[in-house]
């Protein structure tokens, strides 16, 4: 549940008020305004049933007439900022997000969409990565987690308005029917929502297996027509088109295999680079890679040089790579095709099983 809003994006809050103009804050009407929480998509005799039917209300309502939005979630895990922007009729939207998940350095990434195609650039250490991918209807992650944590509480109507139609819902303790995970020790959570079933806040806070994690989504503006194009898409290098899967592996405790498993055919000029040995060995692809293809890469047993072979290399001719290892795919322009890690026990493999493999322990890939 809360992994889903992961690797979206982060932005410091200060531009939260950046290229959509000033956000207007949220105001509360003193004079309550008569509803009826029955119509509340979700909601069945005071309490939220259904947090599916909820969320899709909410989803079909940002969509529909465009939104800015703010998430933040925070634990013990990571701690990510994030601001959403949709255009009405869903025809463009910019995701921008920063933080930190796990050990990891703080990241900051931004996304522009349209209809068909999205920009997206990451940027960490200093040094800035860019994609395009194809446009897809699942790009809205981060409204679909909402969900997840609707699910763990017990929202019920509260006996209290924030005026202007809307219905407060509160939950002071965990929901039995969330099955998905250990139950949380503690839940705190306030929801406000339209009679049309727009969420205009979310604020929860738990405990689980002694760990606290915090989650806010809020409805900073209704209504945006569209999201203009950012800037930094100007620079988005040719390369950054190429859409590849790949395969790594380790064979005989000895070297690594590459295998090009789907998609665009990845250019000569691509190159490989792969960190063991405490070392880091880099190496051009030298001829373009097609779906199904395999290559591998070893450690050259006299120079140390990282080589690369349509054929599996003698056992006496290389240096074994050692765990943990890690491999990463560069086009010419710069861009990450794939980033990858991996580490494998040497006892896993007798050593004259030639052309043997074995599955190794491996972190995400950037695929």
């Amino acid at each position: 549940m809360k992994r889903q809003i992961v690797l979206l994006v982060l932005v410091p809050v200060l531009l939260l008020a950046g290229c959509m103009g000033v956000l207007s804050g949220e105001t509360e009407p003193s004079e309550p305004t008569n509803v009826s929480t029955e119509q509340v998509p979700g909601v069945t005799n005071g309490t939220l049933s259904n947090a599916s039917a909820l969320v899709e209300a909410n989803r079909n309502a940002v969509t529909a007439d465009g939104a800015i939005l703010q998430i933040n979630e925070s634990s013990a895990e990571m701690d990510i900022d994030a601001r959403l922007v949709i255009g009405a009729g869903f025809a463009t939207h910019r995701l921008s997000a920063s933080g930190t998940v796990g050990d990891t350095q703080s990241t900051a990434i931004d996304q522009w969409s349209n209809e068909t195609t999205q920009f997206v650039r990451t940027s960490a250490g200093g040094q800035s990565n860019y994609r395009v991918l194809d446009g897809s209807e699942e790009r809205l992650t981060s409204l679909s987690a909402i969900e997840g944590f609707l699910s763990v509480g017990e929202f019920t109507v509260a006996n209290q308005t924030a005026g202007d139609g809307l219905i407060v819902l509160t939950a002071d303790s965990a929901s039995d029917a969330d099955t998905s995970m250990p139950a949380a020790e503690r839940f705190d959570g306030r929801l406000v929502v339209t009679e049309t079933g727009q969420i205009h806040s979310l604020s929860v806070t738990l405990t689980r297996g002694g760990e606290q994690v915090s989650y806010e989504y809020r409805l900073r503006q209704a209504g945006v027509e569209s999201v203009s194009k950012p800037d930094w898409v100007a620079n988005v290098p040719s390369g950054a088109t190429v859409q590849a899967q790949f395969a790594v592996d380790v064979e005989n405790d000895s070297y690594l295999s590459l295998t090009h498993t789907e998609g665009d055919v990845v250019p000569r000029t691509a190159t490989v680079r792969v960190d063991s040995n405490g070392t880091t060995g880099t190496v051009s692809l030298n001829s373009s890679l097609t779906a199904g293809a395999t290559r591998y890469l070893y450690f050259d047993g006299s120079t140390q040089d990282l080589r690369i072979s349509t054929e599996r290399p003698q056992q006496d001719t290389i240096s074994p790579v050692t765990s943990p290892a890690s491999v990463q795919i560069t086009t010419d322009g710069g861009v990450v095709l794939h980033s990858s890690s991996m580490g494998w026990g040497s006892e896993s493999v007798s050593a004259g099983s030639t052309g043997s493999s074995h599955e190794p322990t491996r972190s995400p890939s950037t695929d």
